[in-house]
């Protein structure tokens, strides 16, 4: 089992409205001195990598993927992010996310089988467990358990949800605190703004059109995500699936141990806290070094006041 907590819904609209040729600016600068994800970036011809039709490998349906640690969804809208996340059904689906060789595999485990009944007794249609599963696993049939206006509803607070203030701005801390986060070269990847663009609503599903006046817009505003949204290796014994990862934005992380009584970080919720999450990102271990060594290694040269100092900032923004 692994542990994920990578998919976050605070600011998730405002970051929607950063415009995608911002984002691939950011490719294109990061490209030049770094190795980025060859899912996405042609490292030695410092270029796009491109699908069969032409279009972006790091674009779906034309919108940049921006989301998630694997940059595997664009828009807040385009991915069916409910049904994908957390397998609530709709009208339109009607099916599992979870593939189908999860259910194969559930099928042959006898733990397994020997309680699906308890849990689904409605799905006892052959009695055969094994046979049941899978059919359980691949149905498209499923009851729906949200309806479209609720749906609609949902999509509105999910691109609605706002940052929480930062705190402790004025203070000297603070001040010397951000300084320092940039000195060390943790801003290099951690870009702290972006101004968002006309941020016309792209719905693949036509939901909303592209000024749908239900759904909130952000146009030309400036923002502080502290993330490039570009991908990047830590090499973390045990890493992550592909060991490539989005940079994390920061904002409001500092509230995590107020709001939910802990401090994990990172997108498998290793770390234990701020502290840990940067020591984390200093790692050598198998195929290479973390992208980010240098910046943890100048993160240790400072005193312990200083580092302090870093961790405060952090837990500001």
């Amino acid at each position: 089992m692994r542990l994920e907590s990578s998919i976050g819904f605070i600011g998730s609209g405002l970051i929607d409205a950063i415009p995608d040729e911002d984002i691939l600016d950011q490719y294109r600068s990061e490209g030049k001195h770094a190795t980025l994800n060859p899912q996405f970036w042609d490292n030695t011809a410092k270029d796009f990598v491109k699908n069969t039709d032409g279009t972006l490998a790091v674009e779906n349906g034309g919108i940049v993927y921006k989301f998630d640690y694997a940059l595997d969804r664009a828009s807040v809208m385009s991915d069916a992010s409910f049904w994908e996340v957390q397998n609530v059904t709709r009208d339109d689906f009607r099916s599992h996310y979870i593939p189908k060789e999860y259910w194969q595999f559930a099928a042959a485990d006898p733990d397994v089988t020997s309680k699906f009944y308890q849990y689904y007794p409605q799905w006892n249609k052959t009695g055969d467990p094994a046979k049941d599963i899978i059919a359980f696993g691949n149905a498209t049939d499923l009851p729906v358990e949200m309806k479209e206006s609720d749906y609609v509803n949902y999509m509105v607070w999910h691109r609605g949800v706002g940052i929480p203030a930062a705190r402790n701005t004025l203070t000297a801390d603070f001040k010397k605190g951000k300084e320092l986060f940039t000195q060390i070269g943790c801003a290099s990847c951690h870009r702290p703004s972006w101004t968002t663009g006309e941020d016309k609503i792209r719905d693949p599903y036509g939901r909303f059109s592209a000024e749908d006046t239900r759904m909130v817009r952000y146009p030309k505003q400036k923002i502080w995500p502290y993330s490039d949204f570009v991908q990047h290796r830590l090499f973390m014994k045990n890493d992550l699936r592909t060991g490539w990862s989005k940079t994390a934005p920061l904002w409001g992380r500092g509230l995590q141990s107020l709001c939910a009584g802990h401090s994990d970080r990172l997108h498998d919720c290793r770390a234990r806290n701020t502290l840990e999450a940067i020591m984390w990102h200093g790692c050598i271990g198998e195929g290479g070094q973390s992208d980010a060594l240098w910046a943890v290694k100048n993160f240790r040269n400072l005193t312990k006041e200083q580092r302090q100092l870093v961790i405060k900032f952090v837990d500001s923004i």
